[in-house]
């Protein structure tokens, strides 16, 4: 048997999310459908991320096991072949047995991108969050570096979280402004269930002047979801890297 390693991006807006749901459509389940044709064996994808319903990926990896002994790229090839054109496979390399893609990953970076200026974009209405209001960029990176190192970030949790600690190490954390975008990016260790979402929901508030930089932190440390403010909507956040 050997284990081959995919790098997938995608288009999340069609999906119920990564993990395989009954009788939904995810990204998992469709390119699991793709590798049983391909290979006619039953093969189960484990991926580095479980992103959300409606949350994109430029930089997804997942493993699975075959006895098939085509060279990883056929399998890129026939796999782009049978996917739908909102899911790509970008790279396919064999690896050890021993590789899992959740459990071997040392860190995810995740992007979310916000559009903000007077008027909607409609061709980014599945790919930003439209805010008119005016944003303060630097203030919410200020807000943001309070993350950075080891915390327990259960005010940053949902409440449905089955995460069995709430401790993550944060490694990156900042906002930038690019033209009429407020990117945010966060790299941790690992995430708790919408974490990425809510920090951004957060900061927002930050950005808007109704919390600042010692409020960001005293929720942090607060531990209370209650304290944090909304979950931002799916569209805007995109997996960009996971690193082993």
């Amino acid at each position: 048997m050997r284990k081959i390693k995919l790098v997938l991006e995608y288009d999340g807006t069609a999906y119920h999310g990564w993990q395989v749901q009954p009788d939904l459509p995810t990204v998992q389940g469709t390119v699991q459908a793709a590798l049983r044709r391909l290979t006619d064996e039953e093969a189960v994808l484990t991926g580095a991320s479980r992103t959300d319903a409606g949350v994109h990926a430029l930089h997804q990896v997942a493993s699975f096991v075959t006895a098939r002994p085509w060279e990883p790229d056929v399998f890129r090839r026939a796999l782009n072949s049978h996917l739908p054109a909102d899911i790509a496979v970008t790279q396919a390399e064999e690896v050890s047995l021993a590789f899992d893609a959740r459990r071997s990953a040392r860190s995810k970076r995740y992007r979310y991108v916000i559009l903000n200026r007077p008027s909607p974009a409609p061709h980014l209405r599945h790919f930003a969050w439209w805010l008119r209001g005016k944003l303060d960029v630097r203030v919410m990176g200020e807000a943001l570096r309070c993350l950075l190192g080891e915390h327990d970030f259960s005010a940053f949790r949902a409440a449905a979280c089955e995460a069995a600690t709430p401790v993550r190490r944060m490694v990156a954390a900042q906002a930038v402004a690019d033209e009429e975008r407020v990117l945010v990016d966060v790299e941790a260790d690992a995430f708790l269930q919408h974490m990425a979402r809510i920090i951004v929901g957060t900061v927002v508030e930050v950005g808007w002047g109704r919390l600042d930089p010692a409020g960001f932190r005293a929720v942090l440390e607060s531990r209370d979801r209650r304290r944090a403010g909304p979950t931002a909507p799916p569209q805007g956040l995109f997996l960009q890297r996971v690193t082993y």
